[in-house]
């Protein structure tokens, strides 16, 4: 009786392929968990909860393929399909606490706050009746919050000194993904995430914004991907296609030969004449992979930094019949331009540059491939990164200042930017 209940649970679909296959030996494994699970459930000094046990059992099961395979229970998935759509009250800016009152760094435009005054550089002294002055940016800002519809009532002091009060509705805002600025005289952009669904019109609007201010003339672009960890794959490929001119930006297989989506780039790229430097390091993962290697591959930008996470696989949710929970699972691994697989190995950078100085090796980092039971790749060609070729900050060079982001300024006005393009374009891809 235990091991049809096992069954049952488990997983139906798999008890009736093997049956149809007389899989015997599967069928004796499956009977075996029954027996263990029933021996635990009998004997075990405390008591068991046998929903956490097979929770568990599968969980282990799953980790043992890879680890972004898992199972969620139906309280679990329920719990993370309203986190995805939860939604915040807000009034739409970036603050820091300077002389012991918020100050304004960014208002987003459009937002709450944008509409009813507030820009840049604004100071605000009281949120709902209470004065800012002793409290802690977190504290001040919880203030701020709310729910949709609600108003609050802000002092704001605006840079004349002039002391203004107003009455701003809180709205659901989402944060910007995209920060930009003019960074000796080249544009230059941080991607921050790619789980924003407006990414790409936010990044349209920071170029656009950075060619006015350069009169203009964009004569270079830095994309800056450190620390991004990925996102929505739509996004990846919309803003591939900001730089490319139609073409392949990857390709996605599964388990059959047959079971490949390749995905392409728009005709028309928005700053066709414009050279571009990546900035990555083992923080850049999935969808920021995806651009840097597409754009590499594609002749269309140099990379520098460090090597990449190398996350390059795909996970599918399945929601499992009768309300039993979630099955996520890696279902196809990703291909840059080249044919190249991204899972364990990353994008390589044209250009190693460290952010530190040097202490004479490598130091270890977590990425893809130094995860327990990581997918392998069946490229087993060496990829680490080769300690000579590293470029680093000389012993005199001030720690607070950016030498990845130098050496890419640098690097727009060498002739060795289109030695490495045309080293790239060389590479066979598939268009």
């Amino acid at each position: 009786m235990v091991a049809a209940l096992f069954f049952t649970l488990w997983c139906p679909s798999l008890v009736a392929k093997a049956q149809i296959n007389n899989n015997n030996l599967t069928l004796e494994k499956l009977e075996l968990f029954a027996s263990v699970f029933y021996h635990i459930r009998e004997n075990y000094v405390d008591e068991t909860d046998d929903e956490v046990l097979i929770q568990s059992a599968l969980n282990s099961a799953l980790n043992s393929l890879d680890p972004h395979s898992g199972f969620s229970s139906a309280s679990d998935f329920l719990e993370q399909k309203k986190a995805e759509k939860r939604e915040y009250g807000g009034l739409g800016i970036e603050v820091s606490l300077e002389n012991g009152i918020i100050k304004v760094n960014h208002a987003i435009k459009d937002g709450p706050a944008y509409i009813s005054g507030i820009r840049e550089g604004d100071m605000i002294s009281s949120v709902g009746g209470e004065p800012i002055k002793g409290k802690t940016l977190e504290k001040a800002v919880e203030g701020m919050r709310g729910a949709p519809g609600d108003p609050i009532k802000l002092i704001i002091l605006k840079p004349d000194n002039t002391e203004v009060e107003l009455n701003v509705v809180r709205q659901i805002v989402r944060g910007r993904a995209v920060r930009h600025r003019i960074e000796k005289g080249y544009g230059y952009v941080y991607i921050e995430t790619f789980n924003n669904s407006k990414l790409t019109e936010d990044l349209i609007d920071a170029l656009n914004s950075i060619t006015k201010g350069l009169n203009g003339d964009l004569p270079g672009l830095i994309i800056d991907l450190r620390g991004n960890r990925g996102g929505l794959l739509e996004q990846s490929v919309k803003v591939s296609s900001l730089f490319l001119d139609g073409g392949e930006v990857l390709s996605a297989k599964g388990k059959k030969l047959q079971d490949i989506q390749r995905y392409h780039a728009e005709q028309g790229e928005l700053l066709p004449d414009t050279p571009i430097v990546i900035i990555i390091n083992s923080g850049s993962a999935s969808a920021a992979e995806i651009v840097a290697g597409a754009l590499q591959d594609r002749g269309r930008a140099v990379v520098v930094g460090r090597r990449s996470f190398g996350k390059g696989s795909v996970q599918s949710v399945i929601p499992l019949s009768r309300g039993n929970g979630a099955l996520k699972i890696t279902t196809q691994r990703y291909y840059t331009p080249s044919g190249e697989s991204i899972q364990g190995r990353g994008i390589m950078p044209d250009v190693l540059v460290a952010i530190t100085s040097d202490t004479g090796k490598i130091k270890k980092r977590l990425r893809e491939d130094s995860l327990r039971n990581s997918l392998s790749n069946k490229d087993d060609t060496n990829f680490k990164e080769v300690y000579k070729k590293i470029i680093y900050p000389s012993d005199d060079w001030n720690s607070s200042d950016d030498f990845q982001l130098h050496k890419a300024i640098e690097l727009l006005s060498l002739e060795q930017y289109d030695e490495i393009i045309e080293s790239n374009m060389s590479i066979e891809s598939f268009n």
